[in-house]
């Protein structure tokens, strides 16, 4: 029934392939940074553009229209035919093959290909890059018909039933597509060099194997309720295809029930402390007149509660309105802490926190944003997680919008907020995998932060590289809800985008310093193998998840039928954003929060205004050249620098 030698061939084209992929993910080739140390120096990114995401738009439209309206032969139709012949060459049963080609719906395939082909006309570059990120393409359509083929081996071999297999295509499509969209954003963009700082060994089996139980528990139930929803919309829809995003979301919120269970299961957090330590605060600060002195004066009631000593760092980091005086007003009226006030150069958030570092001497160090207030209780609770595991390095509050909420985007913003830390880093802790502890309230270990060289400077992001820096030492991160933070959240629209835009780069660029994919650099943990590389590829995806959806809704416009058409296509969206919204829901009434739920209406204009944002802020990175007459040398990785094991330099090293 099956043709050895091809499939002996196939595994060879299938390895060959994986080679391709996955080589490149490990970033042993120069890159554009110019930095040592904890000083990253790379090329401006560009700005945030409208214009150029409304291009992006406009072409992916167009682009498409095209595979959609194409005939004779269709996209569909050509795919198909690809794969029936490698099908029929693997396998001598030809009505077995035709069964099982006819209800697969390649729309994954068909999307990613053009969000490729959208790249490569949108993407600033030279030609030759141009057309590096365009042979993406059929490196994506050559890993899909792979995918496909080896499932319907599968399929024939263990008979199983072929009606599942639509799905289990696309799931495996788009784990295929990640892959690809990360090689293509770590060979195509200037990014900053690996981490400097040294690993060292940790036991995470325990972390590893909780958290793999949990996913695939998680995956079993919700593919599970994936394939009792397709028997209703119908398994050869190409509306199927869209689930692909709410089903992801459904797995991760699945699994933060889980790991929540295991936490509940293990104990009690630790209580107030016995014994109440020294700390200090430090506060970059600049023009924050309007809010410095609400955080100041919390500050201090926080450290009235505590009853230990309580010292307070600020830098004015070149301030041009009155904060400095304000500040020493409020310092100078303080009941329980003390406060100085140094001067910065406003050179940086960075660099004011590296000079306010500088002068603690305390054990236990909170960094705190300007614009935030805390809780009376913030250094009871956090204090007592340092003290009651000496592996803990870092500690986060739940993060919570100042109140009163004036606005839209402030309701937004809570939902955000108590779902992300109110539920999911909270099950995150559990494993260990919180990915960042904010800016806005981060306790850590002085000794920890010194040893990596403090704060990075010269990128967004500098609260989780911070976070990732000490997690590579050996600590954990964890975040306690009794510790509570309140943050100012953007009023306008126009405050939101550059906040997601800034976001968005920084997110990205920490994750390539601290890319798991490379031995010597990614620590084994879950936050490393699992959390920051499944945010990360949500952000490089959402060009992909655009151009899923623009793809859908054009053929329920272009080529409607009954099973879809622009009614079903909405009344699907609608539905498959409503389930979204349901542990939000939970989430909201756990924290006394159900005020809140009508404006959830409002939930889905938000999520697309944040995926505008973060297509611009992909758009604004800075393209690597390619030098002609070989577009495959220059900055691109060779075989020779892959393949070289990858060691710090000792500038970097000395740096830290």
């Amino acid at each position: 029934m099956y043709d050895y030698h091809a499939l002996a061939l196939l595994l060879a084209d299938a390895a060959v392939l994986a080679v391709i992929i996955v080589q490149p993910l490990s970033r042993r080739y120069d890159d554009s940074d110019r930095g040592h140390g904890t000083v990253v120096r790379l090329p401006p990114f560009g700005r945030q553009s409208l214009p150029r995401a409304g291009f992006f738009l406009v072409v992916a439209i167009a682009v498409g229209t095209i595979l959609v309206v194409a005939r004779h032969p269709g996209v569909t139709q050509l795919y198909h035919q690809a794969l029936l012949r490698l099908l029929t060459w693997l396998i001598r049963d030809p009505p077995l093959v035709s069964a099982y080609a006819r209800q697969l719906v390649p729309l994954v395939p068909a999307a990613f290909a053009g969000y490729l082909v959208t790249a490569a006309i949108v993407m600033p570059g030279t030609i030759g890059r141009r057309i590096m990120i365009l042979l993406h393409a059929p490196l994506f359509i050559a890993v899909s018909l792979l995918t496909d083929c080896l499932l319907g081996l599968a399929v024939t071999a263990l008979h199983i039933r072929p009606w599942p297999a639509p799905l289990l295509s696309m799931y495996l499509q788009y784990f295929a597509g990640y892959l690809v969209v990360f090689r293509l954003f770590f060979t195509s963009h200037q990014l900053p060099r690996l981490t400097p700082v040294p690993r060292r060994p940790r036991g995470h089996l325990r972390d590893n194997l909780t958290l793999i139980l949990c996913l695939l528990s998680a995956t079993g139930v919700v593919f599970a309720a994936t394939l009792a929803l397709y028997q209703v919309i119908g398994v050869g829809s190409v509306l199927g295809p869209v689930i692909l995003i709410p089903v992801q979301l459904g797995v991760i919120d699945v699994t933060a029930v889980f790991l929540i269970g295991v936490q509940r299961a293990g104990g009690r957090r630790p209580g107030p402390p016995a014994g109440r330590p020294p700390i200090e605060v430090i506060i970059p600060a600049y023009n924050e007149s309007v809010c410095i002195e609400r955080q100041l004066r919390s500050i201090d009631r926080a450290a009235g509660r505590y009853g230990g000593p309580v010292r307070v760092i600020l830098c004015d980091d070149g301030s041009t309105d009155d904060t400095r005086a304000l500040a020493e007003a409020v310092m100078a009226s303080f009941g329980y802490a003390r406060g100085i006030v140094i001067q910065g150069e406003h050179a940086g958030k960075s660099k004011a926190l590296n000079l306010a570092l500088g002068c603690c001497t305390a054990d236990f160090v909170f960094r705190l944003d300007a614009d935030c207030a805390i809780d009376q209780d913030a250094f009871v609770y956090s204090v007592a997680r340092f003290l009651a595991d000496p592996r803990t390095g870092l500690v986060g509050a739940l993060h919570m919008p100042k109140e009163p909420y004036t606005t839209w985007l402030h309701r937004m913003r809570a939902f955000e907020l108590f779902y992300s830390f109110g539920f999911l880093r909270v099950a995150q802790s559990q494993v260990d995998s919180v990915p960042c502890i904010p800016g806005s309230f981060c306790g850590f270990r002085r000794e920890a932060a010194l040893a990596i060289g403090g704060f990075v400077t010269g990128m967004y992001g500098e609260d989780a590289d911070f976070t990732c820096g000490i997690v590579r030492l050996g600590y954990r991160a964890v975040i306690d809800t009794r510790v509570v933070s309140y943050e100012d959240v953007p009023t306008t629209v126009r405050q939101l985008r550059v906040q997601r835009f800034r976001w968005g780069i920084g997110g990205r660029l920490v994750y390539t310093r601290f890319v798991p994919f490379n031995r010597d650099v990614g620590a084994p943990g879950p936050r490393f193998w699992f959390q920051m590389t499944r945010g990360a590829g949500t952000h490089m995806m959402v060009p992909a998840h655009v151009f899923l959806w623009l793809m859908s809704l054009e053929w329920a416009i272009i080529r409607p039928d009954v099973h879809h058409n622009l009614g079903k296509w909405l009344g699907f969206l609608l539905s498959a954003q409503s389930l979204a919204l349901v542990p939000k829901f939970l989430v909201l009434a756990y924290y006394r929060r159900l005020r809140l739920l009508p404006w959830a209406l409002l939930w889905l204009p938000f999520e697309m205004l944040k995926r505008l944002f973060l297509l611009e802020a992909l758009l604004a990175y800075q393209m690597r050249p390619v030098k002609p007459p070989l577009p495959v040398r220059g900055r691109f990785p060779t075989w020779r620098s892959m393949l070289r094991p990858w060691r710090p330099s000792a500038a970097g090293n000395a740096g830290a």
